[in-house]
C-alpha cells in the first residue's frame, strides 16, 4: 500500500493556520493564518527537501484572519481573502524579490472566506459570509473590476473554484449545496445546483480536466460529481443546453467527523480529505472500474492524528510533475506539514 511520509514539519505561525497554496512552478508554499499574516515557504536546498525556511512574511494588509490564499497562475501574484472583508492582491517585486500589497478590494459585507484565479489569470472570485460570491476582472495598473455580484445561495458561501481551463466556476456553501457559475452576454448566472450534500459543503476542487469535482461535507462524506453535455449517451436530460452534473459517488466512513478540505491532484488524479477527525486519508479511483458513471474509491493511504489532537484546516497537492507526489496540510495547531506519497 502507498503511505505518506513526513518530509518535513514548519513552525512559524502565530494562530491556527487556514489554507495552503503551492507556486503553480516553483517549490514555494504559501499559507495564512489567524496571525493575519501570510508566510512563503521554500527548501533551503533544492537538492535536499527534508529542511524548509520562511522566505517571506506577507503582513500589514489586513486586520484581522486571513482565511485563503491563492497564486495567480503566473506565479507572480498572490491574494489574500479576509476575515476583515478585504482582498489583498500582492506582487512580487523582481529587482529584490520583495512583495507589496498593490491593491486591495472592497465591497463583501463580512467576512471572505476564500478567493481563487481563473486558469488565464483575467478574473478573480471571491466569497464571502454574506451569501454573495463576487467575480472581478483583472485590469491594468493593479486596478479591478467587479463584473458581478451572485447572490443565489441563501447562506454563508464557503468556497470558490475555477475550472482548470475554462471561465467556470463553482462555489459550495453553507446551504448544502454547490452551484455552477458561468457567464452569458456580459453576466453571470447559475448554469446548475448541485444537491446530496445535507450539511455544509466546506470544500471542493475539479480534477485536471474539469469534467468530475469532489466535495467534503459537514454531513462526512464525500461526494465525487461528473459532468454530462447535452446529448450526452447516458440519456441525461440537459435543460436550456447547458451541461448538468451529478453524483456519480458517495464515500461515507472515510471521516469520523466534519471534512474540512478535499484536495484532487492534477498529476496522479487521487484525492485528498481532511478534517475535524485529525486524519488525512488519500483516495485512488478502483482501476477495476466498470463503469465510469459509478466508479468506486478506495483509501490507499492514512496518517491518523496528523496535527495532532488539533483541526486539520487544509491540504493542498503540489501541481505538477516536479514534485505530483507532495502533499502540504495545515491545521488549528499553528502549524505546516509536508508530505510525500510513498507508492507500494
Amino acid at each position: 500500500m502507498p503511505q505518506l511520509e513526513l518530509v518535513a514539519t514548519l513552525e512559524g505561525h502565530q494562530d491556527r493556520v487556514w489554507q495552503a497554496s503551492w507556486h503553480p512552478t516553483k517549490t514555494v508554499l504559501a499559507t495564512c493564518s489567524g496571525d493575519k499574516t501570510v508566510r512563503l515557504w521554500a527548501p533551503i536546498s533544492q537538492n535536499d527537501f527534508s529542511t524548509w525556511q520562511c522566505i517571506d512574511t506577507l503582513e500589514g494588509a489586513h486586520k484581522r484572519t486571513v482565511r485563503s490564499v491563492a497564486w495567480s497562475p503566473h506565479g507572480n501574484e498572490l491574494a489574500t481573502a479576509s476575515f476583515d472583508a478585504t482582498t489583498g492582491i500582492w506582487e512580487n517585486d523582481a529587482r529584490d524579490n520583495s512583495w507589496e500589497c498593490v491593491a486591495t478590494l472592497e465591497g463583501h459585507e463580512n467576512e471572505i472566506k476564500s478567493v481563487a484565479w481563473s486558469s488565464t489569470g483575467a478574473l478573480l472570485a471571491t466569497c464571502s459570509r454574506d451569501k454573495s460570491v463576487w467575480i472581478w476582472e483583472v485590469e491594468t495598473d493593479n486596478d479591478f473590476e467587479c463584473l458581478s455580484v451572485l447572490q443565489e445561495h441563501s447562506q454563508d458561501v464557503k468556497m470558490v473554484a475555477w475550472h482548470p481551463t475554462q471561465e467556470t466556476l463553482a462555489s459550495a456553501s453553507y446551504d448544502d449545496t454547490i452551484k455552477i457559475w458561468k457567464e452569458d452576454e456580459d453576466d453571470w448566472f447559475c448554469v446548475d445546483t448541485l444537491q446530496g450534500h445535507t450539511s455544509t459543503v466546506w470544500s471542493i476542487d475539479f480534477n485536471a480536466k474539469g469534467d468530475e469535482l469532489v466535495s467534503g461535507s459537514d454531513d462526512k462524506t464525500i461526494r465525487v460529481w461528473k459532468m454530462y453535455e447535452p446529448n450526452n449517451t447516458q440519456g441525461i436530460a440537459t435543460p436550456y443546453g447547458q451541461p448538468v452534473w451529478k453524483t456519480v459517488s458517495t464515500l461515507s466512513g472515510v471521516h469520523d467527523r466534519c471534512i474540512y478540505s478535499v484536495a484532487w491532484s492534477k498529476v496522479h488524479n487521487h484525492i485528498a480529505s481532511a478534517g475535524g477527525d485529525n486524519v488525512i486519508r488519500v483516495l485512488a479511483k478502483d482501476s477495476e472500474t466498470l463503469d465510469d458513471n459509478a466508479p468506486s474509491w478506495n483509501v490507499v493511504a492514512s496518517v491518523k492524528n496528523a496535527h495532532g489532537v488539533h483541526d486539520i484546516n487544509a491540504v493542498a497537492w503540489f501541481p505538477t510533475d516536479k514534485h505530483g507526489d507532495w502533499l502540504a496540510s495545515v491545521g488549528d495547531d499553528g502549524v505546516v506539514r509536508i508530505w510525500r506519497l510513498i507508492a507500494d
